[in-house]
């Protein structure tokens, strides 16, 4: 696996348990767009026309681009991480899903040699790399 793509899947775990803040936040923004004061004071406005907002609005959010990815992300790294031998779930949760200014381990090595997981280091940098492998192709990255 690439270095850059390992990097990205790695930034994604970091983000995983803000996800839902990402996604309620851009579902918000969707919402509730920034529009200028109109300036036309005279201006006339259509009688008939139809107010389809609540059409576009679902469309929009639909079709997000942005919004779209945070749920693909969230979906791949949720699946993987559940069909996850015990020893990686333990492993992303305490490197990963925990708080960073309260961590007390910092590499899988450490995990290791405090038994906090039921494995040697090496094997768990290779189970954590068929994790890694595993979210790239669930994601269609190339690896």
């Amino acid at each position: 696996m690439k270095k850059e793509t390992k990097a990205y899947i790695e930034g994604l775990l970091e983000d995983y348990p803000r996800y839902s803040v990402y996604k309620a936040q851009r579902e918000f923004e969707l919402r509730h767009p920034y529009q200028e004061t109109d300036e036309n004071v005279g201006g006339g406005k259509a009688q008939f026309k139809k107010n389809d907002v609540i059409d576009r609005m679902l469309i929009t959010i639909d079709e997000d681009r942005r919004l779209n990815s945070l749920w693909r992300e969230h979906y791949a790294i949720q699946v993987c991480y559940e069909e996850a031998p015990h020893d990686v779930q333990i492993i992303v949760n305490e490197l990963f899903f925990s708080d960073p200014r309260t961590r007390k381990y910092l590499t899988i090595r450490d995990l290791s040699q405090n038994n906090i997981i039921a494995c040697s280091s090496a094997t768990g940098y290779r189970l954590f790399n068929d994790f890694l492998k595993e979210v790239a192709v669930e994601l269609g990255l190339h690896i």
